[in-house]
């Protein structure tokens, strides 16, 4: 189901941008409907890895809500990433030494 979402999205994607050059002005409601498509999609990604094979979170749910945090607070998407990265690096450093 999620390979047929992705794939679903991906066409729609590429039908959205073949048209770029022989419509000159996108409808409004077209642009209105799939303005929050992407961030969605992303974020159903992320959740999917993050949960894959059962509820048992680990370093990966703490980095991803730093960067979360982060990014709510509008830091560059660069500082958000190191965070994270960091955070999980820092984790894995202090469970996996003990």
């Amino acid at each position: 189901m999620t390979w047929l979402l992705i794939g679903g999205l991906a066409l729609a994607t590429f039908a959205l941008r073949g048209t770029g050059p022989v419509l000159p002005r996108i409808p409004e409601t077209l642009t209105q409907r799939t303005t929050g498509l992407a961030p969605a999609l992303l974020a159903a990604l992320v959740m999917s890895q993050l949960v894959t094979g059962g509820w048992h979170p680990d370093v990966k749910a703490a980095a991803v809500a730093v960067a979360a945090a982060l990014a709510a607070v509008r830091a560059p998407l660069l500082a958000s990433v190191i965070a994270g990265a960091a955070v999980a690096a820092g984790l894995r450093l202090l469970l996996h030494a003990a």
